[in-house]
């Protein structure tokens, strides 16, 4: 009996690069142990399924000498590092060409000179892009995306995430790009030049986050986190019926330990006008356990591997 393909992919965004300081009990500043120890944790938990994942990362991050280590350490082990822009700006479909041009060359650019080689997959902050971006990366050499949510409830979480982040810019306050793409496939496909949303020959290979058939519902790991096992359960068993493929997003945030002394004041206050994830208030062993469970059941059914690993072999 043929498999589907699956693969986990983790946008590796850090106190720092999301918040810059806003909000928390002692602004500013950087601490290099919620990299350090995300990444150890995160390799130590999909080390038992051997599982290699799509690590997206924001360049700022590479500047500091002591995270550099971890980051080679762990795209030795065979995990893939894929761009998630230089400063993590909430608003990039708001940068301008030149601007987003930055954001993209400059995240490139560092990784190059720290771990030998150039990223080939892009996602950006919040997944807030815009078609505009597919002409950059296809001038850059990137050989897919993964910014699109196809889900249903995109109108409801961009709601959410406008009225949690009252505080900050309208730039800022937006998320997940373009409404049309709440349309778009849910299958790994071709993009058009011109559109991420339409299939097409000129445009790069789009993975877009998991959703439940029909009803689209999301299947990613903050949800997870949100709704309980049992749901998100329901939801994998109806994919794996469908016989769909799986793009299962997670955050650096699942694997780290915010009652760590060094972390616990950068961490937004309640009432700052910034959205606080479920991630940063539930304990890492209870984390750990939920994906666990999940991971368990996924592996039963799906083959893993990278999205630059799928990429290079999907049919579309």
């Amino acid at each position: 009996m043929s498999r589907e393909n699956a693969s986990i992919s983790i946008d590796v965004d850090t106190l720092s690069s999301i918040y810059k300081g806003q909000g928390c009990t002692r602004p500013g500043g950087y601490t290099y142990v919620e990299l350090q120890t995300g990444l150890e944790n995160l390799a130590r938990f999909f080390e038992k399924w051997n599982i290699k994942t799509s690590l997206f990362m924001v360049g700022n991050d590479f500047k500091l000498p002591k995270n550099r280590s971890y980051i080679q350490d762990i795209h030795k082990a065979g995990h893939e590092i894929a761009n998630h822009s230089m400063s993590h700006p909430q608003g990039f479909r708001w940068l301008s060409l030149q601007e987003k041009e930055n954001e993209i060359l400059g995240m490139g650019e560092i990784c190059k000179e720290v771990v030998g080689e150039y990223p080939v997959g892009f996602r950006s902050p919040g997944w807030n892009t815009d078609d505009m971006t597919i002409s950059i990366l296809k001038k850059a050499g990137y050989i897919y995306e993964s910014s699109v949510f196809p889900t249903s409830i995109m109108p409801l979480m961009k709601l959410v995430h406008w009225l949690n982040m009252s505080k900050q810019t309208k730039t800022d306050r937006t998320t997940m790009g373009q409404i049309n793409y709440m349309f778009a496939p849910v299958k790994p496909y071709k993009t058009s030049l011109h559109s991420l949303s339409s299939k097409g020959e000129d445009g790069l290979i789009e993975f877009p986050i998991s959703v439940s058939p029909v009803l689209r519902i999301p299947f990613f790991a903050t949800f997870l986190l949100f709704t309980g096992a049992n749901f998100s359960q329901l939801l994998y068993r109806q994919i794996h019926k469908c016989k769909m493929p799986i793009h299962f997003q997670m955050h650096l945030s699942d694997f780290v330990d915010y009652d760590l002394p060094e972390l616990a004041n950068q961490i937004p206050v309640s009432g700052s006008g910034t959205a606080v994830p479920q991630a940063l208030h539930t304990p890492l062993s209870k984390k750990l356990e939920l994906f666990g469970q999940m991971i368990e059941l996924m592996v039963a059914d799906y083959d893993f591997s990278t999205l630059k690993q799928w990429a290079k072999r999907i049919d579309v």
